[in-house]
């Protein structure tokens, strides 16, 4: 019995809205099909059932049959995915679980990942479908993936909603670099907030309108897609900025305050006949003509010794 098979025997069991454990699962399974399965089988079908939001899980062994609204958009999601254990797939999971599903849930989309319905990597028909006739597209195109490439260009060809991410630092090739993007950072707390709230932002901002013809709805798709990018960016580069001033006024303080410092120690250490010569001096260059009676002064003192 293969996985595609587990999962439609599962799915069907589910279907009546009950909970079922494990234990029943698999003796539903027996009974419908005697097809010999692995345990990995099992547990593989369980977990992709899981990942697209066709079940949910109840309890520990425990599932049921995840109802979705009938009016509910749905969102397919492009990136590159890597084989299990790499860092691609590491972070094609987590940008997932992390970033966009919470945010196709706030958003009330269904959020549908490439490789939860396809088993290859080749671009099938029914991706095709998806990027022909979903809601929304979100494209991870960290890494220049070429089927990533591929997919965001047929769907940019239709005139339709999508919304572009990279990783935070990864350069733009020269031939998409008008491309407008936002970055994420799964290493920081509060990049994943901050990008969360900005792509929830902006499908909130976005039009969903069919009715309106393709000219008309291209044009302010591509309004949508570019000018909150854009905002983002001037935002990000003020902080920036602002981080920047920052940082020269606290080094100019502190460069003070260490003059300052130095000046008062050199103070310290200056003899009392020093300072007075000093004094003295300037006061003489201010007013030169004051010599005479200073020297006259002199005579004076030394006349009376």
């Amino acid at each position: 019995m293969n996985s595609a098979r587990i999962q439609e025997i599962v799915l069907s069991l589910l279907s009546d809205n009950r909970s079922y454990s494990v234990q029943e699962i698999k003796r539903h399974l027996n009974n419908i099909d005697s097809s010999d399965y692995s345990e990995g089988q099992f547990a593989g079908s369980i977990n992709t059932l899981l990942r697209n939001g066709s079940i949910k899980k109840i309890d520990r062994g425990v599932y049921s049959i995840n109802l979705r609204r009938e009016n509910m958009r749905k969102c397919f999601v492009v990136s590159p995915i890597g084989d299990e254990g790499t860092e691609i797939r590491k972070r094609a999971d987590q940008l997932y679980t992390y970033i966009i599903k919470p945010v196709c849930e706030k958003c009330e989309f269904e959020a549908i990942r490439g490789d939860l319905i396809n088993a290859s990597d080749s671009i099938d028909q029914t991706i095709l479908d998806h990027l022909k006739n979903d809601d929304l597209i979100i494209a991870d195109i960290s890494g220049h993936n070429p089927n990533v490439f591929y997919e965001i260009g047929y769907r940019t060809s239709l005139g339709k909603n999508i919304i572009h991410l990279k990783e935070k630092g990864e350069i733009i090739p020269f031939d998409v670099v008008n491309i407008r993007t936002f970055d994420y950072d799964l290493k920081d707390l509060d990049s994943v907030s901050k990008i969360k709230t900005r792509l929830i932002q902006t499908i909130e901002n976005l039009s969903f309108d069919e009715k309106k013809t393709s000219d008309e709805s291209g044009a302010e798709i591509e309004k949508s897609n570019n000018i909150l990018p854009i905002l983002y960016e001037i935002s990000d580069k003020i902080d920036d900025l602002k981080t920047e001033v920052k940082s020269v006024n606290s080094d100019t303080i502190q460069s003070i305050v260490m003059a300052s410092t130095s000046a008062a120690s050199a103070a310290k250490t200056e003899s009392t006949e020093d300072f007075m010569t000093k004094m003295i001096m300037e006061q003489l260059l201010k007013n030169p003509s004051s010599a005479d009676s200073l020297l006259a002064l002199a005579d004076k003192f030394n006349n009376l010794k």
